[in-house]
C-alpha cells in the first residue's frame, strides 16, 4: 500500500467531541497523509466512525414504489421508479457507491487496526480496544456487503446467479480494480463470516460492569454502536434472503430446503436467547419517545438503533395539511384491505363480519395505529378525506392532500405541534434490528424448512407459536379460529407473509420482500374515494398503475461501472 496515500479527513471528526488542541496539526488543505491518521488513535477510530455515519439515519419510505402506499410528492425518486423510469443509469435504491466507500475505509482500518496504539496507559486496556474495534468493523463491513446484496444481486444474462465483488482489502490505484462480480453465495459467506467475527469480539449490549478497565472500552458509553445482538440479527436477515425463491431458482429442492433450515436456525437460535415467543416485546409499536415519557427509555424489541435526535421532519413531511403537514405518504386501499378484523378473519372470509359500509370498524387494532382514514381522530381532531367535505385533507384537493384517502400515522408522534406559531419537537430515532423482524424471519424460514407445526431443532417453538404470539400482541385474541383453520405450509405462507406486510410496513421491507418472494410487482394502487350523502359512499379506484418488467426483481448494477469495469449487468437490464 502506497504510504504517501492522503485520506480525506472530512469525515473524521464526525462523532468526536475532543478539543481542537488534542488533534495533530493537519495540513494546510485540510488532509493527512495515511501514516499521521494511524499515529493517533482519535483519527484512527474516525474511519471507523465515518461508517457509523454512513448508516442510515431515516425511513426511506420506499413502500411508496410498492403496492402498500403512494407519494403526494411529484418529484419523488421513488414514484419515478414504480412508474416506469427505474434503468441501470438511473436507480434510487442503488447501494454501490455508499457502500464500496464505507467498505474501503472499514478496509483501511482493519488493515491498520493493530498498527495503532489504542491506549497509551494501560495494555490492558489496548487489548480490549483491539477486539471491540475489529468486531465493530466486521459488523458494519458485512452491514454495507448486505446493501450490496440486496439492491444488486441477481442473475446475469448467463443465467449465473451473482452477488457483488467481494474486496476485503484497500485497494488503491496501482490494483487491478476490474474485478468480477463473485457467484451468490459466497457473498452470503462473506456477510456470515464478518457476522461471526462480530459475534466473536462484542458483547449483547453495552452496559457498565463495575470494572473501570473493562467499562472503559465496553461500558455504558458506547451504546448505539454495533453488537452481537445486531450481528445475529443481520445473519437472520442475510441468510432468510438466499432461502427466498427469487434468488434460489438454480438450486436443487433438497439445495433449497437447506437454506431454509439454516435461516430458521440463526432466528432460532438468536430468540431462544429471550425465551422464545415469551420474549415477544408487548410494545414494539412505537418509534419516538413520547413527551410523557418520564425517561428516554427504549422498546426491548429493539435490537439496534441510531442515536435520537429531535427535530420535527417526519411529521412535516407526512402530518395531514390541516396539521400544516405535507402529507407525502399515503397508504393504498391495497394495504387497507391487507388488516384482517379484530377477530382474525381477513376481510374477505365469510366469517369476518367485515360491514362494506362501515368499512373502518372491528378492524385489526395495528389498522388504527398505522393509518389515518376518513373521519378518524388524530391529536385531538377529526381528519376528514371525504369528497364534498371542506377541509385541506380532503382527497386531491391541494397539492399536500392524500392521493388515497388515507394518510400516514407509523411513527408520527402526536405531541409535535408543527404549527410555526408552535413548533415544538420530538426524540426520534431509526432501528436498524428488531425482534419483530427475527421473529417473522423465523415463522417464515421454519414454515418452509419444517412446515407450521414442526420443532425438529428444539427451539420450543414453530411457526404457527410464533404468527400466534405476534397477532395475539396486536389485539387479536388466541387462539383465533382463522390461525387454527390453516393447515397447510403454503396457507401458512400466506398468512406469514401478510403479518410481515403489517408488522414491518413503512420500515423500508416490502419493496424487496415483494422481490425476494418474486411476487408480482405490477399491483396497481387503489385509493378509497368517499362521499357524503347522509352517509359516507365509499367507492375504491385506481390511483398510480406500476410499470415494472418481471426482470425487475433483481435490481441492476449501476450502468457506467458495468462499462468502466466490464461488470456481468442482471438480466434484463
Amino acid at each position: 500500500m502506497n504510504t504517501k496515500k492522503i485520506i480525506s479527513i472530512a469525515g473524521i471528526f464526525l462523532f468526536l467531541f475532543t478539543s481542537c488542541d488534542e488533534f495533530l496539526e493537519p495540513d494546510k488543505d485540510n488532509r493527512l497523509f495515511e501514516d499521521q491518521v494511524f499515529s493517533n488513535p482519535i483519527y484512527a477510530e474516525g474511519l471507523l466512525l465515518n461508517a457509523y455515519d454512513g448508516l442510515p439515519t431515516s425511513y426511506s419510505f420506499d413502500d411508496v414504489a410498492t403496492d402498500n402506499a403512494v407519494t403526494n410528492d411529484k418529484g419523488s425518486g421513488f414514484l419515478r421508479m414504480a412508474t416506469g423510469e427505474w434503468k441501470a443509469s438511473y436507480s434510487p435504491v442503488s447501494a454501490w457507491e455508499s457502500a464500496y466507500e464505507q467498505i474501503y475505509y472499514l478496509n483501511l482500518f482493519l488493515e491498520r487496526l493493530e498498527d495503532v496504539e489504542w491506549s497509551w496507559e494501560r495494555e490492558e486496556i489496548n487489548a480490549l480496544y483491539l477486539k471491540r474495534l475489529k468486531g465493530e468493523a466486521h459488523g458494519l463491513r458485512a452491514c454495507y456487503e448486505f446493501q450490496l446484496l440486496q439492491a444488486h444481486a441477481g442473475l446475469s444474462e448467463a443465467n449465473n446467479m451473482l452477488g457483488f465483488p467481494i474486496v476485503t482489502e484497500p485497494l488503491s490505484v496501482e490494483d487491478d480494480l476490474e474485478l468480477p462480480r463473485d457467484a451468490y453465495e459466497d457473498c452470503v459467506q462473506q456477510i456470515l463470516a464478518d457476522c461471526d467475527t462480530a459475534i466473536a469480539n462484542l458483547n449483547d449490549e453495552y452496559v457498565d460492569t463495575g470494572d473501570p478497565i473493562y467499562d472503559a472500552v465496553y461500558g455504558r458509553s458506547f451504546k448505539n454502536r454495533m453488537t452481537s445482538l445486531a450481528a445475529k440479527a443481520l445473519k437472520s436477515r442475510a441468510s432468510l434472503h438466499a432461502a427466498s425463491p427469487a434468488f434460489t431458482v438454480n438450486l436443487s429442492e433438497a439445495e433449497k430446503q437447506e437454506r431454509w433450515a439454516d435461516a430458521a436456525g440463526y432466528a432460532g437460535e438468536l430468540l431462544s436467547e429471550i425465551g422464545g415467543p415469551a420474549g415477544l416485546s408487548p410494545g414494539g409499536h412505537t418509534f419516538y419517545i413520547p413527551q410523557t415519557s418520564p425517561v428516554l427509555a427504549f422498546d426491548p424489541d429493539i435490537i439496534w438503533r441510531s442515536d435520537y435526535v429531535e427535530n420535527t421532519t417526519l411529521e412535516s413531511q407526512n402530518f395531514p395539511p390541516s396539521q400544516f403537514g405535507q402529507g407525502r405518504t399515503n397508504p393504498s386501499q391495497n394495504f387497507v384491505n391487507a388488516f384482517p378484523m379484530e377477530n382474525g378473519y381477513p376481510i374477505s372470509h365469510a366469517s369476518s363480519t367485515y360491514d362494506p359500509a362501515n368499512p373502518y370498524a372491528n378492524r385489526d387494532p395495528r389498522f388504527q395505529e398505522n393509518i389515518i382514514y376518513n373521519f378518524s381522530q388524530f391529536r385531538g381532531a377529526s381528519v376528514f378525506t371525504a369528497l364534498g367535505l371542506v377541509s385541506k385533507d380532503v382527497i386531491n384537493s391541494t397539492t399536500s392532500s392524500t392521493r388515497t384517502g388515507y394518510y400516514l400515522k407509523k411513527f408520527m408522534n402526536p405531541d409535535v405541534n408543527i404549527d410555526p406559531n408552535v413548533n415544538n419537537t420530538a426524540i426520534h430515532f431509526y432501528t436498524y434490528f428488531r425482534f419483530t423482524e427475527v421473529f417473522l424471519n423465523y415463522a417464515e424460514a421454519a414454515n418452509e424448512a419444517w412446515g407450521p407445526d414442526a420443532d425438529p431443532e428444539g427451539y420450543g417453538f414453530t411457526a404457527r407459536d410464533v404468527i400466534a404470539a405476534i397477532r395475539n400482541r396486536a389485539g387479536i385474541a388466541q387462539p383465533d379460529n382463522y390461525l387454527g383453520e390453516l393447515s397447510s405450509k403454503e396457507q401458512v405462507r400466506d398468512l406469514i407473509q401478510n403479518e410481515r406486510r403489517l408488522e414491518l410496513c413503512f420500515e423500508g421491507f416490502r419493496f424487496w420482500d415483494l422481490r425476494r418472494w418474486s411476487k408480482d410487482l405490477t399491483e396497481t394502487c387503489q385509493g378509497a374515494f368517499i362521499t357524503f350523502d347522509g352517509v359516507f359512499i365509499y367507492d375504491y379506484q385506481d390511483v398510480e398503475k406500476r410499470n415494472y418488467e418481471s426482470y425487475m426483481i433483481y435490481g441492476p448494477i449501476p450502468y457506467d461501472e458495468t462499462l468502466i469495469y466490464d461488470l456481468e449487468q442482471n438480466q434484463g437490464w
